[in-house]
């Protein structure tokens, strides 16, 4: 089985550094590479490998480049303890239409499963900023959440609907949200005259959007999540909480996606420069190789964006973007246990002294009755 330089597995007999997974696949010859090509795509995630894909069907010599050992960029499933985890993008659906668009094209619905803790979760846990857990009925949990989310978004008489009636073209005119994008989800919620445990509980749900406080997160962007899930709390958890894929999980898609471009791919190889002319771009990575093209796609992670020296420079704007960058720094860590348990869900106020945001159970083991 390949394995990846990336990801830790940790047993009683010790850490361990790099994990199996399917991602890791062999990149183009050395002998085949070419100097120059048409289109160069930097990155191989779900973006990077449908545009290359898309292009390389049209267009003669393209390239893909990754700086890491494998595809799939921050979404790709390990394979250990005979199991498979996803260790970034999870959640697929139906109500997801370009994932699925590209789900069903390569017929993998039908390997569409849930996990235990958030389709059927018999308790769901709570960690208060000046308290330890506390066990809650989900079904009353669940009722308050959608409360406070119908006063959340009922701002100035406005309600979602009002607000951002096309979540997929959010700057679609009147764009009402506009108004209040200088707000903070903990700033609404200051706003609002209903009990502090249920703002907490509030905070501490729509925390994994983004793996940080309401105080980093905006209002609009907890507005962008809800209207993209129907204007209900409910409709967002299931559209992003609920279903992934088994049977290779995530990876399975992107190679699937993958085995239909037509172009070289290279890995390893980090791009550190990006010069523009007139008569076309060329590419310097950290280990010194230069590649030329007509055309260059940049896939590149908005965090990651400050290592590419560009030149022209980005739009002021962009160079603006790239220096805030991204909030979400949150880290994904999967523990095996010895004992079955029911369906849960946990979360934990970000202002308090848990270094957990959520957590979750995903399902009791394979065929070793031991698992």
């Amino acid at each position: 089985m390949p394995t990846s330089k990336e990801g830790y597995l940790w047993t009683p007999n010790g850490l361990t550094t790099g994990l199996e997974t399917d991602s890791v696949i062999k990149g183009t010859s050395e002998s085949a590479l070419l100097d120059k090509y048409d289109v160069v795509v930097i990155g191989t995630g779900f973006a990077g490998l449908i545009a290359a894909r898309n292009i390389s069907l049209t267009t003669g010599k393209v390239l893909l480049v990754e700086g890491r050992d494998r595809i799939g960029g921050r979404t790709w499933t390990a394979k250990a303890l005979g199991e498979e985890f996803e260790m970034g993008g999870t959640w697929v659906h139906w109500g997801q239409p370009h994932v699925y668009s590209e789900i069903h094209r390569y017929n993998l619905q039908g390997n569409l499963k849930t996990s235990s803790g958030t389709a059927d979760a018999k308790y769901t846990a709570y960690t208060a900023s000046f308290a330890g857990p506390s066990k809650l009925d989900t079904k009353e949990t669940n009722q308050v959440v959608q409360k406070v989310a119908d006063a959340f978004f009922a701002i100035d008489g406005l309600t979602s609907y009002d607000l951002m009636p096309y979540p997929h073209d959010p700057l679609r005119e009147p764009a009402l949200w506009k108004k209040y994008e200088h707000l903070s989800a903990k700033d609404r919620l200051d706003q609002l005259d209903i009990p502090q445990v249920q703002k907490d509980m509030f905070d501490a749900m729509i925390s994994s959007f983004g793996s940080v406080p309401g105080s980093q997160c905006g209002f609009v962007e907890v507005l962008r999540w809800y209207a993209l899930g129907g204007h209900s709390m409910a409709g967002v958890f299931e559209r992003a909480g609920l279903c992934k894929l088994g049977n290779g999980g995530m990876t399975s898609l992107a190679l699937a996606i993958l085995s239909d471009y037509r172009g070289h791919l290279l890995f390893n190889t980090v791009v550190e420069k990006i010069d523009q002319k007139s008569n076309g771009v060329t590419l310097t990575a950290n280990n010194g190789r230069r590649i030329e093209a007509k055309y260059v796609i940049s896939t590149v992670p908005l965090n990651c964006l400050s290592d590419i020296s560009f030149n022209p420079p980005l739009s002021p704007l962009r160079q603006e973007a790239v220096k805030a960058g991204h909030i979400n720094q949150g880290a994904k860590i999967h523990f095996k246990l010895n004992q079955t348990e029911p369906g849960w869900f946990a979360m934990a106020s970000g202002y308090g002294k848990s270094p957990w945001c959520f957590a979750f159970s995903d399902h009791n083991g394979n065929t070793n009755k031991n698992n």
